[in-house]
């Protein structure tokens, strides 16, 4: 079978194609692929198997890390692009026999829908999507809690702002940074997400949306979109505020925007799978919750491993006592672990 690497970055009409797959989504996009390989300096390796699909790999070359092929980096899931007419199920042999060649220690594929029963796990998480129609049956499905939310933030004057400029993407970065701390997590570098806006926001295939209250950012979040399907990627919050309700009235304004806008679906992005507090937040507007399963393909076992069922990298608890300062530095290193 005939096989081949392809470029979507200089490849004629790429998103169009994406968007005749049946599983497509925003991280098959060329602007996600842009970001990614600006920011970190991957290898587009995706590949192309004539009459069947393609294969979405980033090969990122670490010294840490080692050689190995991701489908995607810093992506929630990406499945295969299997266009009408076709299939395709696991790995091709000639993936393995070019992954050999190239020398990548392992294939990572997030997602599962082209890998029968049975084929160890090497990651697990859960997932959340919420089929979109008309904001008035969406708000009929939000539970109590996040119902008693949205009053609070209206009761409290928080206004809401969607925004595009790079200013609302520094507000939410600032943000970002307060949320990471308190999670002892290294928050990515700011020009991650001045790609972020340069290439997606700028280009109104993203937003911002904001939480005022009494003229301060006191939460906030990221949301792309591609085709008919919206995806909530990041989001931030003071604490000091947390009282407010003001998350959840941003990602309601978000929610019921693209409902209105008739965009079919909404992803809440994984969580992992012993993050309870992240899960009812999200299971509050009405999604649907399913597995997410990444699988790790060791090239020179020639076979996949299986691994732990939670997150895999849990931080030193020393993290938490980092200042801010040192965290950000931290993050300098996101490139090889993606």
């Amino acid at each position: 079978m005939h096989t081949e690497f392809i470029n979507p970055l200089n490849y004629p009409g790429w998103d169009d194609l994406v968007l005749t797959a049946e599983a497509y989504c925003f991280f098959h996009s060329s602007a996600w692929i842009k970001v990614l390989c600006e920011s970190y300096g991957y290898k587009p390796s995706f590949f192309h198997i004539p009459g069947h699909g393609v294969i979405p790999l980033l090969e990122v070359n670490s010294f840490f890390t080692h050689r190995r092929a991701v489908s995607l980096p810093f992506s929630d899931y990406c499945e295969p692009l299997v266009f009408r007419g076709s299939s395709l199920s696991g790995i091709p042999q000639s993936l393995i026999d070019t992954a050999k060649k190239a020398g990548w220690k392992y294939l990572e594929f997030r997602g599962q829908s082209t890998f029968p029963p049975g084929v160890p796990v090497w990651s697990r998480y859960v997932c959340h999507r919420l089929r979109l129609s008309k904001p008035e049956d969406l708000l009929s499905k939000l539970h109590t809690n996040t119902l008693r939310n949205l009053k609070k933030a209206k009761a409290s004057d928080v206004n809401i702002e969607v925004l595009d400029s790079l200013s609302a993407m520094r507000e939410y970065y600032r943000l970002h940074c307060l949320t990471r701390k308190r999670q002892a997590v290294p928050p990515q570098p700011f020009s991650f997400f001045r790609n972020v806006h340069e290439h997606i926001c700028s280009k109104g295939k993203g937003r911002v949306i904001l939480a005022r209250y009494q003229g301060k950012a006191v939460a906030g979040a990221v949301f792309f979109h591609f085709g008919r399907k919206a995806k909530y990627k990041y989001g931030a919050s003071d604490m000091n505020y947390g009282r407010l309700g003001a998350s959840a009235a941003v990602m309601w304004e978000a929610i019921s925007r693209y409902a209105n806008q008739g965009y079919d679906s909404f992803c809440f992005g994984r969580t992992d799978v012993d993050n309870q507090g992240l899960r009812r937040f999200k299971l509050g507007f009405g999604p649907d919750e399913y597995f997410l399963d990444y699988r790790r393909f060791d090239v020179s076992k020639n076979a996949f491993v299986e691994g732990a069922t939670k997150n895999r990298h849990p931080l030193p608890g020393f993290m938490r006592h980092v200042p801010l300062p040192g965290l950000k530095a931290a993050g300098l290193a996101y490139r090889h672990f993606g």
